[in-house]
């Protein structure tokens, strides 16, 4: 991989803030993105705890990869940023301190349309420093089992995401979104609105463990047998929030152009992903 210019780099022009509960623990936090100066990136803050603990939004700091994102950094960690995190970068922003009161994240409606609502009522205001991006040079693929996440270089230095959502049980049909450039606005309106997924018959196994304590059936499209139960935002939201998902790993990386593919990936592989890009990066300086 590569760096390239682009234009000036972005900060929020306000901090705003949102309250909620977490998507696995259940338990009320509360989220405020603040603004941050040029080459920060994007950098979360436990403010719950007596001392404030400061961890960086990178795939370094990656503590878990169990049916979330995690970070951590010295001892602490934080839960469930991938929504988060794809909602303040693919939207324009480069620069944000994200103070979270709770060890996680709040789990909105669900998918990201949440935190592009926050981070449009806070503003986007240009920075005095050229934005700098990884470009995909050469493929990298990573695979488990019969899950595959790759990346591939792209002659027009845009963001590509396509996923493939494969059927777990025989009455269900595999889903396939493609989205050839993925602007702030095909972002907010095509992805971003995309709920979490949840097996309807791994939902009373998961809160056993101490997962998916705080989602509803209106925080999530319920995959079932057969197909979706109850409501869906699209007829492909599954593999929408799935690509969604990979967009916010790979936001790891922090701005990134290169088609980026997820065939049955989750969240262990997508990192594993973003860590190969990673290292191809520092190879290549």
């Amino acid at each position: 991989m590569a760096a390239r210019l682009l234009e000036r780099e972005t900060t929020v022009a306000r901090a705003v803030s949102y309250r909620g509960r977490g998507l696995h623990t259940g338990r009320p936090s509360r989220v405020t993105i603040r603004p941050a100066p040029a080459g920060t990136g994007i950098v979360f803050a436990r403010c719950d705890l007596p001392r404030r603990h400061m961890i960086p939004a990178r795939i370094d700091f990656v503590g878990t990869s169990r049916r979330a994102t995690g970070l951590s950094c010295d001892g602490v960690g934080v839960l469930t940023v991938e929504h988060i995190l794809a909602a303040v970068l693919w939207v324009g922003v480069d620069n944000a301190l994200i103070e979270v009161e709770g060890e996680e994240v709040p789990l909105g409606d669900g998918s990201s349309r949440t935190f592009v609502e926050l981070v449009e009522e806070a503003g986007i205001v240009e920075l005095e420093r050229e934005r700098r991006a990884l470009r995909v040079r050469t493929p990298v693929w990573v695979t488990r089992d019969e899950a595959c996440a790759i990346a591939l270089p792209v002659e027009d230095d845009v963001l590509r995401v396509s996923f493939t959502f494969v059927a777990a049980k025989p009455g269900m049909r595999s889903e396939h979104v493609h989205f050839n450039e993925v602007t702030p606005e095909v972002f907010k309106r095509d992805i971003a609105p995309a709920r979490t997924v949840g097996f309807q018959w791994e939902v009373a196994a998961l809160r056993e463990k101490g997962l998916a304590l705080g989602v509803g059936q209106d925080e999530a499209v319920i995959v079932g047998e057969n197909g979706y139960v109850g409501h869906s935002r699209f007829p492909d939201e599954a593999a929408r929030h799935k690509a969604l998902d990979l967009l916010g790993d790979i936001a790891l990386l922090g701005r990134v152009s290169g088609h980026f593919i997820g065939i049955g990936s989750g969240h262990a592989l997508n990192h594993e992903l973003a860590r190969a890009l990673s290292r191809a990066a520092e190879r290549a300086m």
